[in-house]
């Protein structure tokens, strides 16, 4: 057998190979290679790293530190963190030390800091700005022109003129990916083609478009597939003003690899309805945006010169920090085990319990695919039967590029549960068999949502609903149950309390095409039902009445896009007065999470516009 040192002077032991442990071993934290935590907390977006992550340990905070961990700035945030985010984005980019490539800014920001990105990252190759209600059009261009590697672009509901946008164009020779989302004015529909010819000036080299809610016309159009040649996928939803039809169809047909149309659906569209379709656009998350020192919102915490300053560490700055002319910041707010004179902590002295509120971050897919492969500790973790209370098979529909069957992964969560599965949420895949598979070993379950798993039909949902008499939630988004198998489920499942049954509407049928098979499944066998959505439903008059009468609990109830319901005069009345949340058929999609949107029903004749 050839001796270790065959391999060469040159050739160290791979750096992800851990020596084995014997039983009853800690582990130090030191021994994980820091390509592993690395790979951990890339999972992280940069607010998390910088608020949770880098402060567990000493390990994790070097980690933290390197430069590399900030190639990416991710700093997509709800909007009402309360926290100075542009301070901490300032930070981040002073972390990656000029090697910054991509970063993405949501729902703060203003012209300064857009130049103190571009002034410190001349190599970013892509920027994304969505909701940044507080950069202008000339602070944007200024940053512009100093990146001029740049390759992809987004500016989501932030102001950029079309002036801005040739300069952007111009700066940018290699841009290849441009996203220029606005608000979609359904109701007013002026034209300007401004922002089309501005990019058929001056960027040729063009292969991602995407113009959502743009008001740009057919001429506008033409002269961008003139002028970029390389143009390969296309996004026009929302574009009120094209008549994409003959010729101009025939075109972008042919030219075009991936075209999206005016009125196609927005379910992969990341922005709430609240914000693309509105007629005037104020930001609500505007309050939390404003660096007056008299501001009543307390910062102290997130000072620039303080909190995130790595010389916090620095052990001449310790040394001063004991001086009485010196006070650091931070010297009641940094956790004890951060600081240097600490011993190293091994894995074992961290609670499984703090191990398990990370990872139940993480979807199921990413837990047994990630998080359970890092070391031995973490799968231990991920093996706890409560870890698996609670089962989230999400995934984006594209399975073939996977490299993995969802439904032998789904059995293999079902089993670590030992019995104790109480949630349960498919997406995209399944068949008969996996459903009745669940029943069998989940008699506890109390929620179950099927989200376009157009292979379950009738008979597989039918026998295992019938094992799950604790249900008391149920969603089935896009499948193809008849009002039988409701019937079933109702019937198999006393404590059912909410239903959600969401169906793809189509107005342009709506009068030739009712059904109240389903409506009525459930008037005669859900009594106990306190919430009810039936998105897109072909139900009747006739079939809410029976609703209203077979469960006299209801209180919640959405009839968004259920074309066949005339809500007037005594149903009216009985519905106002009987339910307390009531969502008509002609009320905003705003809130739905599968993406539909008034725009994607309505189609030309505007049946449902009135509405904004």
């Amino acid at each position: 057998m050839a001796s270790s040192s065959s391999l060469g002077p040159f050739s160290p032991s791979p750096p992800s190979l851990i020596p084995v442990m014997k039983e009853g071993e800690c582990r130090n934290w030191a021994e994980l290679p820091s390509e592993l935590t690395s790979s951990i907390l890339r999972r992280l977006d940069s607010i998390d790293l910088l608020e949770n992550a880098q402060k567990v340990c000493t390990s994790w905070y070097r980690v933290c530190k390197d430069p590399e961990m900030w190639r990416k700035i991710d700093m997509r945030n709800s909007g009402n963190l309360g926290l100075n985010l542009e301070t901490m984005c300032r930070h981040a980019v002073d972390r990656s030390k000029g090697g910054l490539v991509e970063i993405d800014i949501w729902h703060f920001g203003t012209d300064s800091l857009l130049n103190y990105i571009a002034d410190s990252s001349s190599n970013l190759n892509s920027l994304r700005l969505a909701i940044c209600s507080l950069t202008t059009t000339d602070g944007l261009t200024e940053a512009i022109v100093k990146i001029p590697l740049l390759e992809e672009l987004e500016v989501s509901y932030c102001s950029l003129s079309a002036e801005s946008l040739k300069v952007v164009g111009q700066s940018c020779p290699n841009l290849k990916t441009l996203k220029l989302n606005r608000e979609a004015f359904s109701r007013f529909h002026y034209v300007s083609d401004d922002d089309a010819l501005a990019i058929a000036e001056t960027m040729p080299r063009l292969s991602h478009l995407q113009l959502f809610g743009n008001k740009l016309s057919d001429a506008g159009l033409n002269a961008i597939l003139d002028n970029c040649p390389d143009l390969e996928h296309l996004d026009l939803r929302r574009c009120y003003n094209l008549n994409l039809f003959g010729d101009l169809k025939k075109r972008c047909s042919e030219r075009v690899k991936v075209l999206r149309g005016t009125y196609d659906l927005i379910w992969d569209y990341p922005y709430d309805e609240s914000v693309i379709c509105k007629e005037t656009y104020q930001d609500p998350y505007s309050e939390y945006y404003s660096y007056d020192s008299s501001s009543d919102s307390d910062y102290s915490d997130y000072d620039y010169d303080s909190y995130y300053n790595d010389d916090v560490y620095d052990p001449f700055k310790k040394k001063m920090a004991s001086s009485s002319s010196y006070s650091p910041p931070l010297s009641a707010s940094v956790p004890q085990l951060m600081k240097r004179e600490e011993p190293i902590r091994n894995w074992s002295e961290l609670p499984p319990e703090l191990i398990s509120s990370i990872l139940l971050r993480l979807n199921s897919i990413e837990i047994l695919e990630k998080a359970q492969k890092v070391c031995r500790s973490w799968r231990r973790v991920c093996k706890d039967p409560s870890m698996w209370r609670k089962i989230d098979m999400y995934n984006d529909g594209d399975l073939g590029s996977m490299g993995y069957d969802l439904e032998i992964m789904c059995r293999q969560t079902v089993d670590r549960s030992q019995g104790g599965l109480l949630e349960i949420d498919l997406w995209y895949f399944g068949t008969d068999k996996l459903p009745n598979y669940i029943a069998d070993r989940s008699s506890n379950l109390r929620s179950l949502r099927l989200i376009m798993c157009y292979p379950i039909a009738d008979e597989g949902f039918v026998e295992a609903v019938a094992k799950l008499p604790l249900l008391e939630y149920l969603e089935i988004t896009y499948g193809s149950l008849s009002g039988e198998s409701l019937k079933v489920a109702g019937q198999s499942c006393p404590n059912l309390k909410t239903l959600r049954l969401n169906s793809e509407p189509d107005p342009k049928f709506y009068d030739e095409e009712c059904n109240d098979e389903e409506a009525l499944g459930i008037a005669e066998s859900m009594p106990e039902l306190r919430h009810l959505q039936l998105f897109g439903n072909i139900l009747t008059n006739t079939g809410l009445t029976a609703i209203l009468d077979g469960c006299p609990l209801l209180e919640h109830l959405d009839l968004r896009k259920c074309f066949n319901i005339r809500l007037e005069g005594d149903l009216e009345k009985r519905c106002s007065e009987r339910i307390k949340e009531l969502k008509r058929p002609d009320d905003s999609t705003a809130g739905h999470p599968y993406g539909f949107n008034i725009e994607d029903l309505s189609g030309p004749r505007g049946y449902y516009w009135d509405e904004f």
